[in-house]
């Protein structure tokens, strides 16, 4: 929920590129082009307790 790629590489243990290198081969996948269409995403996800 509006983490920075270091924010998110430090919470899992990542480097800051290695999360900009998954997020940008999943946005494909997942048909969307933006961090806010991510959250979206996720958000719809069934039984998911995102806070």
């Amino acid at each position: 929920g509006g983490l920075t790629n270091k924010e998110i590489g430090e919470r899992m243990h990542l480097s800051p590129r290695t999360v900009s290198s998954h997020l940008y081969r999943v946005f494909p996948k997942l048909g969307i082009t933006s961090r806010a269409a991510l959250r979206d995403a996720l958000s719809k996800i069934p039984g998911d307790q995102n806070v």
